[in-house]
């Protein structure tokens, strides 16, 4: 799901957004998952529930995250008393931490699907052995 979807569907600020707008926001993506994986076998189908219900909840938290570094920056000026120092920010925290889990979880869906099948065509495959076999030769 992209930033600009979740965005135009939000009309705010990612972080204020409700348990149940987050939730409305992580179904949609289930089902796009759901449409994008739905030519799975039965058995790897049951493999990639899990694995799509995460890597929806994922989604939605990254752009949560996304937004909030957008709008306070990747650090911030922590003040405590006198003391000041340049910070990151937690959500910056987070978000490193989970994309690399979330890449990683995406890569396992994506390893559920078929490997696809090169039809090869015997006409070319001997054409391509017999110049194969003259160039060998000659040489």
């Amino acid at each position: 799901m992209c930033a600009k979807a979740i965005s135009n569907m939000r009309g705010g600020y990612m972080a204020k957004l409700s348990k149940k707008k987050q939730d409305e926001l992580i179904q949609k993506e289930i089902n796009r998952l759901n449409d994008v994986f739905k030519d799975l076998s039965d058995d790897k189908k049951e493999a990639a529930k899990e694995l799509i219900e995460r890597v929806a909840f994922m989604t939605v938290t990254l752009e949560i995250l996304e937004d909030d570094i957008k709008t306070k920056g990747p650090t911030y000026m922590f003040e405590n008393g006198k003391q000041k120092m340049l910070v990151e920010n937690p959500a910056q925290k987070s978000y490193n931490t989970m994309i690399n889990r979330y890449t990683s979880t995406y890569k396992e869906l994506f390893n559920l699907l078929p490997k696809e099948v090169v039809e090869v065509n015997e006409e070319e495959t001997d054409a391509f052995l017999a110049f194969n076999r003259k160039w060998n030769g000659n040489r």
